[in-house]
């Protein structure tokens, strides 16, 4: 009896220390939170008309009491092209492999996170999935490839994800086998939701993606300056960075193309409050005003009420 007691203690603390996402699922929505985001929505949608409501969805998780987690969205499981958002799941596969301390991965790692660099992008994808780009391909070398491709999704289904990740980023592209790896009406495009990407930041933020050191090493990553010091680097401004409060500090990761928009972050405000915020939008994607204006309307919304006199 105690060697099973030691045993599911040891299997509990291996669990615990995974970015689950359906634990992420099972903690209560805050109907507070969820009322803010109706609001920031219903002001968003008024400032960009443009922008339809099925085109746009927030994931908020509020981590400012160490002891408890309030999270809300509006319309969090709307499945979204997520740009360069997907290389938080890349970058996780990478440390899940422990690759991180191979040749050239340190350079792509921060390459890719920084700067959101595709070419580091696609050699930590050949790296984790021991694939590469080529010309097409058939019959069974096809399949095997598309199966190795499968790596990100099969890790993270395993804690309850439902996420594609198997694409390469583009600037131009795709080309060969890279353009069948899509498959039949693009059913394998990179996908994901905003409240996948919040369960992932949750993780990362609470030091149990993978371990504690993983957590610190990928935060390190993801610190941004307020104040770019180049502009090439820059995936603050036209984010959720531009409209936090002086004295704030930021994690993050942006990703846009000329179909969307995103940004998913940490920050920590002056005024105490730490947040994680998600923001997927879609069709007004060369507006760079956009998430600035619906990161303020969320630090305005989230604000907590003031004591009654």
């Amino acid at each position: 009896m105690r060697i099973r007691l030691v045993a599911a203690s040891f299997l509990f603390i291996a669990v615990a220390a995974r970015a689950d996402y359906r634990e992420f699922k099972e903690f209560p929505v805050d109907p507070s939170i969820e009322t803010n985001l109706r609001h920031v929505a219903d002001a968003t949608l008024k400032e960009f008309p443009k922008l339809k409501a099925d085109d746009l969805a927030i994931s908020v998780v509020d981590v400012t009491k160490s002891s408890t987690i309030s999270r809300g969205d509006y319309h969090g499981d709307a499945p979204f092209y997520p740009a360069s958002v997907v290389k938080l799941f890349i970058m996780s596969e990478v440390y899940h492999q422990k690759k991180e301390n191979d040749p050239d991965v340190p350079r792509a790692l921060h390459e890719m996170i920084t700067v959101s660099d595709n070419d580091a992008t696609a050699f930590l994808i050949d790296t984790i999935t021991d694939t590469c780009s080529g010309p097409q391909l058939s019959g069974r070398a096809l399949a095997k490839f598309i199966d190795k491709r499968r790596v990100i999704n099969k890790w993270f289904a395993s804690m309850g994800y439902d996420i594609s990740a198997m694409a390469k980023a583009w600037s131009f592209g795709p080309f060969g086998r890279d353009v069948q790896v899509m498959g039949e009406n693009r059913i394998n495009r990179n996908r994901a939701s905003a409240n996948a990407v919040a369960s992932l930041m949750l993780w990362i933020v609470r030091g149990r993606a993978l371990s504690k050191a993983t957590s610190d090493a990928m935060m390190a990553l993801l610190e941004r300056p307020l104040e770019p010091a180049r502009k090439e680097e820059n995936q603050v401004t036209e984010f959720i960075g531009a409209s936090l409060p002086a004295g704030s500090k930021l994690w993050s990761k942006a990703g846009w193309t000329s179909e969307v928009r995103h940004d998913a972050a940490y920050v920590e405000l002056a005024d105490g409050r730490k947040l994680i915020l998600v923001v997927f939008t879609r069709g007004i994607a060369d507006d760079v005003k956009l998430i600035p204006a619906i990161a303020r309307h969320l630090v305005d919304e989230l604000k907590p009420e003031r004591p009654a006199p």
